[in-house]
C-alpha cells in the first residue's frame, strides 16, 4: 500500500510538471510537484531505513512528511496572490522533529518513555500540520476562487487525516487493535485522501478560468461594468426593502456623437462608468454598490442596505464629478427609487427609476429626481 501512495504521488508529480511545462507562469504547479516529490522522497527513505540506530534520519524523515505541505499551502497561495511563507509554517515540522527525538533524547537521560512514544508523538506533529496546512488552503482557496470547490476539497482532504492519527493514536494506547491492522488503515485512507487532494488541487485553475470567463461574460465590452446579463443572473438577490436604484442618463448624448463623432462617445461612456465606479467606491456602501450599463448611455446604480440620505449622497457626488470631467461641458441626469416590499421583481423598481429619471429630463436636466 505503501507502494501505491509512491506511485500516486509520483503519477501526480508528473501532471503537474507537465501542467508546468505547458504554462511556464503557473508555477503553482511546481510548488505542488515539489510536495509530492518530498512527501515521496519520506516515504521511500521510512520504508527502507529501519533500524534503531537510525533514529535522527527517521526523525527527519517524518519531519519532512509534515513538511511536504508547506509547498502544497504556498502553491495555493501563489494562485491566490497571497504571500508566500508565514512563520508558523514551521511549527508543524519542528513539532513532528521533536516528538520523534523527545523518547530517545529522555532515554539517553535515564528515563525511558512507554513504547511506542515516538510514533505517537510523531501522529500528533503530523495531525497538527494537516490540521495547520488543511485551514490554510481552505482559506486562501476561498480567496483565490471565492465560488470554487476544487481548493476547498484540497484542505477538506488534509483535515480528514487527521481522525486517522487520532484514530491510530487511540488504537496504540488503548489496544483497539493491532499494530500492523492501524498501519493499514492508515494506508487505506492514504489512498483515498490522497486522491482527493491532488484532483481538488488540479480542479482550482479550471475553476478560476471558468469564473473568469462568466466575469468577462457578465462585463460590457467597452465600459467594463456589468451588463443586463449579470443583472439578469443576480436580480433577485437585489429585491428586498432598503435596496435603492439610481437610473443614471447622459444629457443631450446624441449630440455628443454628433459634433465630436462615436469615438469620443465611446470615451464619454468609458469615462462615466468609471466615474460612477470610483463614486460608489469612495462611498459608505464601499464594494456593496454596483454600477450597470443598461445600454447605450443609460446605467444603473443598485444600491444594497441603503438610505434615501446615503443614496442621495452618493449620485450627487456621483453628478458633480461628471461636471467636473470635460473636455467639453456635459451633464447627466439620475432618477432615484427604492426596491418596494411588494414589487414582484427587480424590473419593477427599475421602471420607477426611470420614470424619475424622465421627471428629472422634464425639470431641466443635470439634477436628481426621487
Amino acid at each position: 500500500m505503501r507502494l501505491c501512495s509512491l506511485l500516486a504521488s509520483a503519477t501526480f508529480v508528473v501532471i503537474f510538471l507537465s501542467l508546468w511545462r505547458g504554462r511556464r507562469e503557473q508555477l503553482h504547479n511546481v510548488h505542488w510537484a515539489a510536495s509530492l516529490l518530498l512527501y515521496c522522497v519520506a516515504l521511500a527513505g521510512l520504508e527502507w531505513i529501519n533500524r534503531p540506530e537510525d533514529v535522527l534520519i527517521r526523525s527527519l524523515l517524518v519531519a519532512a512528511l509534515t513538511a511536504s505541505n508547506i509547498p502544497l499551502s504556498t502553491g495555493v497561495r501563489l494562485f491566490a496572490g497571497r504571500p508566500l511563507w508565514r512563520w508558523w509554517m514551521s511549527v508543524p515540522p519542528a513539532v513532528t522533529l521533536i516528538g520523534f527525538l523527545l523518547p530517545s533524547i529522555v532515554g539517553v537521560l535515564g528515563m525511558p518513555m512507554p513504547p511506542q512514544s515516538e510514533q505517537l508523538l510523531a501522529a500528533f506533529g503530523l495531525a497538527l500540520g494537516m490540521g495547520t496546512f488543511g485551514a490554510d488552503v481552505i482559506r486562501q482557496a476561498a480567496r483565490a476562487v471565492p465560488d470554487g470547490y476544487g481548493g476547498r476539497i484540497a484542505g477538506i482532504a488534509l483535515l480528514a487525516y487527521i481522525p486517522c492519527y487520532l484514530f491510530a493514536i487511540a488504537g496504540d494506547i488503548l489496544h483497539l487493535a493491532t499494530p500492523s491492522t492501524l498501519a493499514v488503515v492508515a494506508l487505506l485512507s492514504d489512498q483515498l485522501l490522497l486522491m482527493l487532494l491532488n484532483v481538488g488541487l488540479l480542479a482550482m485553475p479550471a475553476e478560476a478560468a471558468l469564473a473568469a470567463m462568466r466575469e468577462s461574460a457578465w462585463r460590457d465590452g467597452l465600459t467594463g461594468v456589468y451588463n443586463r446579463a449579470w443583472l439578469a443572473q443576480v436580480h433577485s438577490g437585489f429585491l428586498q426593502p432598503g435596496t435603492w436604484l439610481a437610473h443614471i442618463d447622459i444629457d443631450h448624448f446624441k449630440s455628443v456623437n454628433d459634433r465630436f463623432g462615436h469615438a469620443v462617445g465611446d470615451a464619454t461612456l468609458v469615462a462615466l462608468a468609471r466615474t460612477l465606479v470610483t463614486a460608489t467606491l469612495n462611498s459608505e456602501f464601499e464594494f456593496a454598490a454596483k454600477v450597470v450599463r443598461m445600454g447605450g448611455d443609460e446605467f444603473l446604480i443598485i444600491m444594497p442596505n441603503a438610505s434615501l440620505l446615503k443614496a442621495q449622497r452618493l449620485v450627487q457626488n456621483a453628478r458633480k464629478a461628471v461636471s467636473d470631467l470635460g473636455p467639453f461641458d456635459w451633464t447627466v441626469s439620475i432618477g432615484l427609487t427604492e426596491v418596494l416590499a411588494d414589487d414582484t421583481a427587480l424590473s419593477n423598481a427599475v421602471d420607477r427609476a426611470d420614470q424619475q429619471l424622465y421627471a428629472a429630463k422634464l425639470a431641466g436636466r443635470d439634477r436628481v429626481a426621487a
